[in-house]
């Protein structure tokens, strides 16, 4: 191999090896082929010897560039038994599909080859099709999948008056990005990626922005959110444990009122000592719902400015 590097900067590589009298049989310059091949292999072995990960839903629904081919289809495969295994199940016997069908529709059309306009046509059943086979599902979950992502005339048009407040869960183009069109269906790949965004964004919440979203499923979808909070409060525990600082863990009314902290309106999340700056810490863990409207954010401003108000009145008589 010869690498040559030119005075501005620009550098070739050649791998052909010139043949000598010294020379034996054989290949003696670098087989890139040959290396890829066997890193091929190697992550191939790894594959069939690991144990399938559980993948989180917003991962399920993020967006990769090229992800039909050659990436093989990654499954939500969610614990036995959790709620968000129980809100899939319930998905399929609501709607027919499952979150990893809905993800395989969209990435399938996000991949889908277009004309020149960044556009293309065609039938549910071939999307449908090319889903089924890339991910192995049963092709009548990616069916029901693509009917569901499918923006039509019926379901387009509202059944009743929206207040302002209720734009993010009318049924629109970012839920339903495939377009029903002449008998078939328009797919633009700008716009699913667009909308596999907000399906990731909406899973990584604990929920659905649709609103035909069965109620059951999006109970257990928020089942599944206060799983993560609690966590996130044990997890928080075991950084102050790791910091070497007494503290107690969800500290209730009545255990805090017998360790002489009387008068609790609620349950502290992490109430930490400092000895050293002879500081206490009392944290509250949140995870709040991000806002999505002009009318969210101020809504939220409102409820933190009254809460802080109310906070400190309450410091300054005790």
């Amino acid at each position: 191999m010869t690498l040559t590097i030119d005075p501005s900067g620009v550098f070739t590589i050649d791998d052909t090896v010139e043949a000598t009298d010294s020379d034996t049989a054989g290949h003696l310059g670098f087989d890139t082929a040959a290396l890829r091949r066997a890193q091929e292999q190697a992550w191939l072995a790894r594959a069939r010897t690991s144990d399938p990960q559980p993948l989180s839903p917003e991962d399920l629904f993020t967006a990769r560039p090229g992800s039909r081919m050659p990436l093989a289809f990654a499954r939500l495969n969610p614990l036995p038994g959790s709620a968000l295994a129980q809100a899939d199940r319930e998905l399929a016997a609501r709607w027919g599909c499952t979150l990893d069908a809905l993800a395989a529709v969209l990435a399938t059309a996000a991949d889908w080859p277009t004309c020149p306009d960044g556009t293309a046509t065609a039938s549910s059943e071939e999307l449908a099709r090319e889903a089924a086979a890339w991910s192995q599902l049963p092709e009548a979950q990616t069916q029901a999948a693509a009917e569901r992502l499918t923006l039509t005339p019926d379901n387009a048009a509202a059944s009743h008056d929206h207040a302002y407040t209720e734009v993010e869960r009318r049924i629109r183009l970012t839920t339903h990005p495939l377009i029903a069109h002449n008998g078939g269906i328009l797919i633009a790949p700008w716009l699913v990626h667009t909308s596999q965004q907000l399906y990731a964004a909406a899973l990584a919440d604990g929920r659905l922005h649709r609103p035909d979203t069965p109620p059951k499923v999006t109970q257990l979808l928020e089942r599944h959110r206060q799983q993560h909070n609690n966590q996130l409060e044990t997890d928080l525990a075991q950084a102050a444990t790791l910091a070497g600082l007494p503290h107690r863990s969800r500290l209730e009314r009545g255990p805090a009122a017998d360790s002489g902290i009387p008068g609790l309106s609620g349950e502290i999340d992490l109430l930490v000592t400092d000895p050293t700056r002879k500081r206490l810490w009392v944290i509250e863990a949140k995870n709040p719902h991000p806002a999505i409207g002009t009318h969210n954010v101020f809504q939220g401003l409102g409820r933190f400015t009254r809460h802080r108000t109310k906070l400190l009145s309450k410091s300054v008589r005790q």
